[in-house]
Order: structure tokens, then sequence, then C-alpha cells
């Protein structure tokens, strides 16, 4: 039972590894402001909800939120029919700003940290079982 244990944690832990956090700045931008720091961006509806996209882009002044098409991609823009605005491998929605109370812009050092942090995390779960394997009770908790 306690190995089955641990290599349940150690598989845990390596899918960790893997692993990566998006932070966003906690200040409001202008749309005009996302657009022009071609950065991921999510937007918050007046009801609290989040939809994360790839980049916000200015088209004959309409905004469009781009998404990558991907499976992984998971907010409700993915019912709405896009626009055909020739970004390959991405979606393109309409959206209108004023329906939006927030936009929020990626924290690229802070999402790099965090990323980083559950990475060593993870290493030294999987560092404690490995050693505990070897030697045991190497980190005994009894």
């Amino acid at each position: 039972m306690r190995v089955f244990f641990k290599l349940i944690i150690l598989s845990l832990v390596t899918a960790l590894l893997f692993y990566s956090c998006t932070v966003y700045y906690k200040q409001d931008y202008a749309p005009e402001e996302v657009v022009r720091t071609q950065k991921k961006f999510r937007m918050l509806d007046k009801e609290g909800k989040k939809y994360p996209f790839y980049r916000l882009v200015l088209e004959d002044s309409n905004y469009y939120a781009l998404a990558k098409n991907s499976v992984f991609y998971k907010n409700e823009f993915r019912n709405r029919t896009p626009a055909e605005l020739g970004y390959e491998g991405f979606s393109a929605y309409l959206i209108d700003p004023d329906n939006y109370e927030k936009f929020q812009v990626k924290n690229t050092a802070g999402s790099a940290i965090a990323t980083a942090a559950i990475g060593v995390v993870a290493s030294i779960i999987i560092l404690w079982v490995v050693l505990d394997n070897y030697y045991d009770d190497f980190l005994s908790f009894d």
C-alpha cells in the first residue's frame, strides 16, 4: 500500500512539473492599452466571470479577442461564431469592451516565477519520494 501511495504522489508531482501558471496584473487596462501590449489578457464581466485570451486586436474600429484553436481552450466564447480575420491557428471573436468590467494583462515575470516555484516544490517532493525509496524512512513522519 505504501508503494502504491508513493507512485500516486510521484505521478501527480511529475504532472505538476509540466504545469504553467498565468498571473495577471491587478490593475484595469483600457482596451487600447491591451492592444498595444500584445500580451495575453483576460476580461472580467459584470458577474465576475473571467475570459482568458491570447491577444486583443483592433481591426476596422472593432475589438477582436484571439483564442488559440486548441482542445484545451475553454470558455463560453467557443460557442460563438468566430470572425474571419486571417490569424492562422486562432479564432477571433468580436467583443464590445463596454460589456466587460475589467481588462487585465498577463504579468510575464510573475507567471515565470509562479511556474518556477511550482516546479521547485514538485522537484523537492520527487526527490523526497526517490530518497525515501532508497533509504528506508529517510524522512519519516511517523
